[in-house]
This record gives C-alpha cells, structure tokens and sequence, in this order.
C-alpha cells in the first residue's frame, strides 16, 4: 500500500467518524427536547403546534426559503425548550438567568436555488448544530438578552455572539414585542456562508473572497393572540442588515439584507 492509498484510507475513516459524531450530537439533541418535552406534559406546562417561516436570503438572484415546523415550548425550573432551542438552566433567581443549550442553526445555502449563473456553480452552504451560553434579564423595563453560539458539527467552525432588547405591549388578548439587536460574526462564519474559494471563483467566474468577521444590525416584532385558554396564534417579521463584509461578497445581493415572517398556532396544555 502506497503514501497516497494509506491517506485515503485515513480520509475516510475521518470522514465516517465525524459522520458518527454528527449523527450522536443530533441523536442527542433531538433525545433532549423529547425528554423535557414529556416530562413537560407531565407537569402540565407544555406548548405544541406547528408553524411556517420564509427566509429571503441575501444571496444573488435566491429563492425564499421555506422552514415548515414543529413548534415545542417548555419552560421548568431546570429544563427548557424553545422551538429550534433546549437546554438546561445553570441559575435562575429573579428576573436574571443563564442557560446552557444547543440550538439549531437555520443558516445554509442551496446555489441550485439561484438564477444567478455564477453563483449556481458555487459549492452548498449547509445548516449546523450550535452549543450555546445564554444571559437574560427579565424586568418591568422589558427583556436583555445576551448570548455566544458555536458550530458544533464543524461546518464552518463559527461563532456568533449576540445581545438584544425586547419589550411586551400587552393589549387584552394581543402582545406585540418589538426588538433590537446586533450580532457578531466571527470570519470563520462569513467565510463559509459568503466567502468564495479559489476553486470555485475558477469554477464560477467570480472573483475569489474572503470576508472578515463583521457586526450585523437586527429588528423584529412577535405578536401572539389568545384565541382562548388553550389555543394561541402568533406571527413574527425580523430583518437583519449584515455587515459591510458580507455585504461587499460577490454572491450577494447589495442590499445585504435578509428578512424573515412566518405565523403559527399553539396549543397550551397546562
């Protein structure tokens, strides 16, 4: 067996043991939100319904993406989940709180969904699994959050970090809740979702790219309506404006802005 033979052979099984990794991290994830969802049921505070969001990426010439979900809520003295995010509480006392939690991360990327033909030649950008470290500080003045989230399946290695501010309207049956944030990317991340290797800028025509990390400007509102005890409907709009960076690679559009709505139905069984 020659030099070339034995590094294939190592490629591959580094390649099938990652594959593993991958499969137990969202095995267990998964494992997880069921978990705390039963126990949930049992104690009667638990949500379940379903709902749809569209993505408008920011990518040339892109078709909106479409994220029909299952929509789970939990929230116990310990546990929690939160639709794409569960975890465990490690202190919560008063309106402060820290949670440890792994959250999917909804970003990726099919270039067969653009008509730009440049941008079609481009290699996929695929979703990943995110651990994160979470603060809130919950009030009458409203609600700060903060919070750092990092690849765990490897696909861009990235890290997000992040704070907001949001503040509930409370109107009889309707709560409508404003927010702003910013979130920093850090360049692994851009790299991945907007950079441009040099073998697919030859393969493309574009112009290689590599961004760096970059601060991005977020904005939305939630509403919720309580139909009646148990059923409740709500509806979000968000829109991020990405950094500079993100905003000056080749396979985006020049506007740089991404926005998402989406509306759903829960049913409250405590």
């Amino acid at each position: 067996m020659n030099k070339n033979q034995r590094f294939s052979m190592r490629s591959r099984a580094l390649c099938e043991t990652r594959r593993r990794m991958k499969k137990t991290l969202v095995s267990g994830t998964v494992a997880l939100m069921l978990a705390a969802a039963a126990g949930a049921v049992a104690a009667g505070s638990f949500s379940l319904g379903a709902a749809t969001f569209v993505n408008f990426p920011v990518y040339k010439d892109a078709d909106p993406q479409w994220y029909p979900l299952p929509v789970v809520q939990y929230e116990g003295e310990r546990f929690y989940v939160n639709g794409i995010e569960g975890g465990a509480y490690l202190f919560k006392e008063g309106g402060h709180s820290l949670r440890l939690g792994v959250s999917w991360m909804p970003m990726y990327f099919k270039t067969d969904r653009s008509d730009n033909a440049a941008v079609k030649k481009l290699d996929d950008r695929k979703t990943s699994l995110a651990g994160m470290l979470s603060y809130q500080w919950a009030g009458s003045f409203g609600k700060i959050s903060a919070g750092v989230k990092a690849d765990l399946l490897g696909e861009s290695d990235g890290v997000l970090v992040g704070a907001d501010y949001s503040y509930d309207f409370r109107f009889s049956k309707l709560v409508v809740t404003p927010s702003v944030g910013v979130l920093w990317a850090n360049d692994k991340f851009n790299d991945y979702y907007f950079g441009i290797s040099r073998n697919e800028a030859a393969r493309s025509g574009l112009d290689e790219y590599h961004p760096e990390g970059g601060l991005a400007y977020t904005a939305g509102v939630k509403t919720s309506y309580a139909i009646d005890e148990h059923w409740v409907a709500f509806g979000t709009l968000g829109a991020m404006r990405l950094s500079d960076d993100v905003k000056d690679s080749p396979m985006t559009e020049s506007s740089a802005v991404n926005w998402t709505v989406g509306a759903g139905i829960m049913y409250r069984f405590d």
